[in-house]
């Protein structure tokens, strides 16, 4: 799934490629990914420009200059699209054209939503979002990670508490912290909050900065090892799995040893 790396890689995409032309036509040829009757997005978008694009989290913003903003989210296998006449993606859902190029969004699984807002505040506010995980100051983190209950592992990843970290970056927020992520919430000192707000902003922002593209993180990052069996780049001990909010961790009992509980929240090994 698209998490807030790859959002903001989407983002700057659609800025460098896809703002201030005119939306010849709006084309929906799955309305399944619609949050939005399919009439109403080509009455607000018929002939508007897309002005700017904002990221929160795992949503984008996308600024109409007809009025209010286009929401999209891209579910677990959706992104955008730009290309010129003959080569249309495989799967197109929702195509914006526009004189010279289309953008389309593009989902296999069709699992991502496109909709839209009076304004990103109302949005956020009616989804129940939390800060920006790169725009959290690591006061505010603190303070919602110090209150909070359940495993560390399903906290980074509760987007009403913080909005951006899905399953592959908290676990390796985790192995950079050190903290194994069946770990209480309350267990952890102020010290271990403050180290996982900070190696949060600095993998978020490397995966930023080298395009997602995961071969160029360094050998020492847990996501060149995210198999059951595999060595860890850390001690050479094994890469282990447990199920925590219903999704498989990939974590290392050497090196995260910090105040696991006796048995594993959430699921076995």
């Amino acid at each position: 799934m698209p998490e807030l790396p790859e959002v903001e890689t989407f983002r700057r995409y659609i800025e460098a490629g896809a703002l201030c032309s005119p939306i010849r036509r709006t084309e929906v040829r799955n309305r399944i990914v619609l949050a939005i009757a399919p009439e109403e997005l080509e009455r607000r978008t018929q002939g508007a420009m897309f002005r700017s694009v904002r990221r929160h989290g795992k949503q984008l913003f996308l600024e109409l200059s007809s009025c209010g903003w286009l929401t999209w989210h891209f579910g677990m296998t959706g992104e955008p699209v730009l290309f010129m006449d003959g080569e249309e993606p495989r799967f197109p859902r929702v195509l914006f054209h526009f004189p010279d190029a289309t953008l389309a969004h593009d989902d296999p699984r069709m699992l991502g939503r496109i909709g839209w807002t009076a304004t990103i505040e109302e949005f956020v506010r009616r989804k129940r979002l939390g800060p920006d995980a790169l725009s959290i100051s690591r006061s505010d983190f603190v303070e919602r990670f110090a209150g909070a209950r359940g495993a560390v592992k399903p906290a980074l990843m509760d987007q009403h508490r913080m909005a951006g970290v899905g399953n592959i970056y908290a676990d390796e927020v985790l192995f950079q912290s050190r903290l194994d992520p069946r770990t209480e919430v309350g267990r952890l000192s102020r010290q271990d909050l403050e180290g996982m707000h900070r190696n949060m902003r600095r993998v978020l922002k490397l995966s930023i900065d080298r395009g997602t593209d995961f071969s160029r993180f360094p050998r020492s990052y847990l996501l060149h090892h995210r198999r059951r069996g595999a060595s860890c780049p850390g001690c050479g001990g094994t890469v282990e799995t447990v199920t925590l909010g219903g999704r498989t961790t990939y974590f290392c009992p050497a090196c995260q040893m910090g105040r696991a509980p006796r048995r594993a929240a959430g699921g076995g090994r």
